[in-house]
């Protein structure tokens, strides 16, 4: 009896290393993975000011009433600025300003006719997508940023679908 628990040990010690064996030989039989380079956006091409006033703008509003989006269309002919603010559904603003480098000085009038003066805008843009100042409307001033999305390059595809063959940039 003596003898057969010894056996039985041995053979139990025995099928572990074996195992243990086994087990290596599958993981060195494996090629271990390689680094691949982590997607990462391209940059945002940069623009002069007078070319980066041109374009559709998203703009953000942060008023005490909370958040505000709208559009704003600008053209930039040399250092005038022309445009239209489309602030809600019902109301649109005509835009017209000087540009003195990256700073905006800007009138809103209302789109009727006659127009008649209701606000301003004093804003800074840099040559990536961006635009921050205050719009003055009706008295009140109300911060504000703005982004030409359209300029902004799609994040990367990190797991490409079936159907995808080249990049979309």
């Amino acid at each position: 009896m003596r003898y057969r628990w010894r056996f039985l040990l041995i053979l139990a010690v025995l099928a572990l290393v074996a195992s243990g064996i086994g087990a290596h030989a599958r993981a060195v039989a494996k090629p271990a993975p390689s680094p691949s380079a982590s997607p990462t956006n391209p940059p945002t091409p940069y623009m002069p000011p007078d070319q980066a006033t041109n374009g559709i703008w998203d703009m953000i509003l942060q008023g005490n009433e909370g958040i505000t989006y709208s559009v704003m269309k600008l053209k930039d002919d040399g250092n005038n600025v022309t445009g239209v603010w489309l602030f809600d559904k019902k109301t649109t603003y005509d835009i017209t300003g000087t540009r003195d480098g990256t700073h905006l000085t800007l009138t809103l009038k209302t789109h009727a006719t006659p127009p008649a003066s209701v606000g301003s805008i004093d804003a800074t843009i840099d040559g990536i997508a961006d635009m921050v100042g205050t719009i003055t409307l009706a008295g009140k001033d109300t911060p504000f940023q703005g982004a030409q999305h359209a300029r902004v390059p799609p994040p990367p595809e990190t797991t490409p679908g079936p159907q995808a063959t080249e990049t979309p940039y």
